[in-house]
């Protein structure tokens, strides 16, 4: 339930940058000032007007209105350069693109060399933090040298190890209204026995979902779970 991009669900890292700012900040110590506007902006994964977006937004917040993509294209950080990119890329730098080194001494999350990765330059990466070094080499260098092989055996196993924790799981997330109702979000509190009827009381300072005046509350349902 989150907008993140699937990097950041390996290992949690503090600082970790955008990805999409991450391949900006790339392209743009590579390109010459002249570069071309637009073919910088799709090739980041911009494809529309962000600001403009931004603003529809800020106003179904106001009003409370719901608007699923007022970008009009898929998150950016999803947009992977196309072939067409890197050939205009190699065309506009003069050299095949896997000539070109970027090095990133401190690296840490991995956001900067995956990003060079992605555009087919020849990329390192290192930090001093040992743990940093190993969530680059689980998200770059082993995605880059195994590929198909590694994606087979990962697809396997993500399989097995669901099947097993859903199993555990299933007792704490009920699902009574399937198949018409899916529920997938759930609020837990403790809670305290009152000591004159008997009843559970949650603890929780609130049951406001939101904070902009919306209404929008949490019905609990209280229930013991050992």
């Amino acid at each position: 339930m989150t907008a993140l991009p699937p990097t950041y669900y390996l290992h949690v890292w503090w600082a970790r940058r955008p990805l999409v700012a991450s391949r900006a900040a790339v392209l743009a110590s590579l390109l010459p000032a002249t570069a071309d506007r637009k073919a910088f902006m799709r090739m980041i994964g911009i494809h529309g007007d962000p600001v403009a977006a931004r603003r529809v937004i800020d106003e179904a917040r106001r009003s409370g209105d719901r608007v699923d993509n007022p970008y009009g294209y898929d998150r950016a950080f999803s947009y992977s350069p196309s072939h067409r990119d890197k050939e205009q890329l190699a065309s506009v730098l003069g050299k095949e693109l896997d000539q070109i080194i970027v090095l990133d001494p401190t690296a840490g999350g991995g956001s900067v060399p995956y990003e060079a990765a992605r555009l087919g330059l020849a990329t390192s990466a290192n930090d001093l933090n040992p743990v940093a070094v190993s969530v680059i080499r689980a998200t770059l260098e082993a995605p880059l040298r195994f590929r198909q092989a590694m994606q087979g055996q990962f697809l396997a196993l993500a399989t097995v190890w669901r099947t097993k924790l859903e199993e555990q799981l299933k007792a704490q997330f009920p699902q009574n209204g399937l198949p018409d109702r899916v529920d997938t979000t759930y609020l837990w509190a403790r809670a305290i026995t009152c000591p004159y009827c008997d009843g559970l009381v949650p603890l929780s300072p609130n049951w406001h979902l939101t904070s902009g005046g919306l209404g929008v509350q949490l019905h609990p349902h209280l229930a013991v779970v050992y």
